[in-house]
């Protein structure tokens, strides 16, 4: 028998689950968590300037929904068009910021879905938006329906690996306990 459960799970967070439904997210400290936010503050600015240089009026700043954050909206001035923007402060823009950008709510009336770094713009095929929400509803019904499942399934991916917290994953190399735990008194 199967339930059906409203799971709502933030694009950042499902992004990574759809390349392995095992992803554990691997908690900020609060060092870098200022680090993040200031490289990406910086990001955003380079991504609004380019984007006024290139004739788009910026219309909101991290719009907030149930459970996301849109990072910037645009239109363009000479056609009208509405431009969702996810920004990145990576260097590379990777898989994962491709399917998070896409997982944003079909109900925010845009007409592009754009990912953005410090150097270009990427804007992602409707196929591709098309073809990520069918992937994320399918992963979602599995973690809804069967997490234990889901929790064991393991799928090592350059983009989720390297900041996986979950310890039962073969996949992951043997951690250190961290300084001052119980575990590395012993």
């Amino acid at each position: 028998m199967t339930v059906q459960i409203d799971l709502r799970i933030s694009p950042s967070l499902l992004a990574r689950k759809l390349l392995c439904s095992a992803y554990v997210a691997t908690p900020f400290n609060k060092m870098d968590r200022f680090k993040f936010q200031a490289l990406h503050a910086v990001t955003m600015i380079r991504v609004i300037v380019r984007h006024v240089r290139s004739g788009y009026r910026l219309i909101d700043i991290e719009r907030r929904g149930k459970g996301y954050r849109i990072d910037l909206l645009f239109q363009e001035i000479s056609s009208g068009k509405k431009r969702l923007d996810e920004v990145k402060s990576s260097k590379k823009i990777r898989e994962v910021h491709r399917l998070q950008a896409a997982l944003y709510p079909r109900d925010i009336a845009v007409d592009e879905v754009t990912i953005s770094n410090r150097q270009v713009d990427e804007v992602l095929s409707s196929q591709f938006i098309q073809e990520v929400q069918r992937r994320a509803e399918i992963t979602r019904q599995l973690l809804a329906n069967n997490p234990e499942y889901a929790a064991t399934t393991y799928t090592p991916h350059q983009d989720c690996c390297y900041i996986c917290a979950n310890p039962r994953c073969p996949f992951q190399p043997a951690r250190m306990p961290a300084e001052g735990t119980a575990e590395n008194a012993k």
